[in-house]
Parts: C-alpha cells; sequence; structure tokens
C-alpha cells in the first residue's frame, strides 16, 4: 500500500514497487530457458508495469524540484520584503535623531555650536538617504549611484548655504551604475564633507557656483566637487589634513580604496576616483 504523507516519501515508495516487480521479472526470466506464451505475457505486462512507474517516479522527482524552487522564491520575496520595511525603519529612526539635532540646533545661540549641529544632521540625513532608496528599490542591497547624487545635493545646499538662493548648483552625471549600499554611504558622507567644505568656507557669506561631476565608465567611478570661492592655501596638504571634515575625507577615501587629488585652478576642484566594487 502506499502513503502520500509526502512527495519525498511518494517517490520513494514508487521506486521500491518498481524494483520489486522488476525482481519478480528477472526471477521468472531464470526460472526457465524457454518461455511459455503466459510467461512471455506477465514478462511484457511486469515490464509496461516497471517502465510506467519509472516515468511516474520521474514525474514526481520533478513536481519535487519545481516546488522547492518556488518555496525558494517565496522565501526570497518574503526576506527582501523584510529587508525594505528594516531599511524605511531605520531611514524613519534616522529621521527622528536628525530632527532632535534641529531642536538642539534651535535651543543654542553659539553660531559654532549650531555649526557642528549642522554637520551632523546631514551626515545622518546622507545615510538615512541610502536607506530610504534601498526601501524603495528592486534591490535591497543597491542603489543608482547617479539618482542618489542628484537626490542628496540639492538637500546638502539647503542645509550648509546660509542664502540658497545666492548660490548656482550645477550637476553633470555621466553614465549610471548600481552600486552596493556599503560603497554609496561613504560616498554620500564625501559629498557631505565637500559640499559643506565648499558653502562654509569657499562661499562663506557670498554667493556662487557648486559643480558637481560625476562620470561612470566601466567600473570606475570619479566624482569631482568644484566651487567659484576661495582657493585652498598653497600650504594645504589633503594627507595631513588639520580640518575634521578633510580627515573624515580622507578616512572615508581609505574605505573605498580611492585617490583623492585637489585642483586650484581654474576653481577649487576636488576629485575622487574609484572602482565600484569592493577592493579584494
Amino acid at each position: 500500500m502506499i502513503s502520500s504523507t509526502n512527495n519525498g516519501g511518494f517517490a520513494q515508495q514508487v521506486e521500491a514497487i518498481r524494483q520489486r516487480l522488476a525482481s519478480i521479472r528477472d526471477r521468472l526470466l531464470a526460472q526457465s530457458s524457454v518461455s511459455s506464451p503466459i510467461q512471455t505475457e506477465i514478462q511484457q505486462e511486469l515490464q509496461s508495469a516497471i517502465d510506467v512507474l519509472q516515468t511516474a517516479r520521474s514525474m514526481i522527482q520533478q513536481a519535487e524540484s519545481s516546488s522547492t524552487i518556488e518555496q525558494l522564491r517565496a522565501s526570497v520575496r518574503e526576506k527582501e520584503t523584510l529587508l525594505r520595511e528594516i531599511h524605511h525603519r531605520i531611514k524613519n529612526n534616522l529621521q527622528i535623531v536628525t530632527s532632535l539635532l534641529d531642536l538642539q540646533v534651535m535651543r543654542t545661540q553659539d553660531t559654532d555650536v549650531q555649526a557642528l549641529l549642522r554637520s551632523n544632521q546631514s551626515r545622518i540625513s546622507s545615510i538615512a538617504l541610502v536607506h530610504d532608496r534601498l526601501s524603495q528599490s528592486s534591490s535591497t542591497h543597491s542603489i543608482r549611484l547617479g539618482e542618489y547624487v542628484q537626490s542628496l545635493v540639492p538637500m546638502l545646499i539647503q542645509t550648509y548655504a546660509i542664502e540658497p538662493n545666492q548660490i548656482t548648483l550645477r550637476t553633470a552625471i555621466s553614465g549610471e551604475i548600481e552600486l552596493a549600499s556599503n560603497r554609496v554611504v561613504p560616498v554620500g558622507l564625501i559629498l557631505n564633507e565637500l559640499i559643506s567644505n565648499a558653502l562654509r568656507h569657499g562661499l562663506a557669506n557670498r554667493g556662487g557656483e557648486v559643480s558637481i561631476l560625476l562620470r561612470v565608465e566601466n567600473s570606475q567611478i570619479t566624482l569631482t566637487v568644484s566651487d567659484t570661492g576661495d582657493r585652498f592655501p598653497a600650504n594645504f596638504d589633503l594627507n595631513a589634513p588639520q580640518t575634521l571634515g578633510f580627515q573624515i575625507i580622507n578616512s572615508l577615501v581609505q574605505q573605498l580604496n580611492a585617490s583623492l587629488g585637489v585642483d586650484r585652478t581654474p576653481r577649487t576642484a576636488i576629485t575622487i576616483r574609484f572602482d565600484a566594487a569592493d577592493p579584494e
């Protein structure tokens, strides 16, 4: 008797019956060197039954495989939904932190403290934007870098510029790439520091232009931030910066395994170059 507890057990039982029938057929063949018409008919019927059982076993195994694949797909979809929900909650929690920092900004009259709080607020916002993109993306681990930059830069201009209407923003993006979130976050933080430096120092208390150039060629990414403000001092050393902002930039550049360069003519420009893939 065949039980139907599960497909795996059913396939095994079908195979066991097929083997028993094959054994009976072989014994019939071995009992006599001369086959009677009845023996021949029995052998033919046994062979037909064996063939049917072989086909049935193959069909059951195929059904088991399809069922397993569908179960795996359902599990992946469930995990992706859960990850998007996690990214959404992280974004919401980070926004709460930025709101708390905003309250602190309003409670102090010290401009240095306000600037410090604003800097940390924008750093957190750049990370929150990554999680916001991931919660809406078809992928739960990577986002389109160009779209992220286009969303982040105007937000940073509004955060740092004393008179945002006096700042002209030019963004040029050539090429697009899906970049893993663990590499997008450092890029966002680097952009935050460079734009902060341009608006708070290079273009302090006056208008001007900030340009963002993002170029993607194959898997090589080049990001340049330039402005029309005051240039860096001649003795400025990117490898031994004295400010916290450029110390953060250097640390993030190392994390990306990127190169960092400065051009002082005709305008101040900082360029980082890195590979889209994680370094070995």
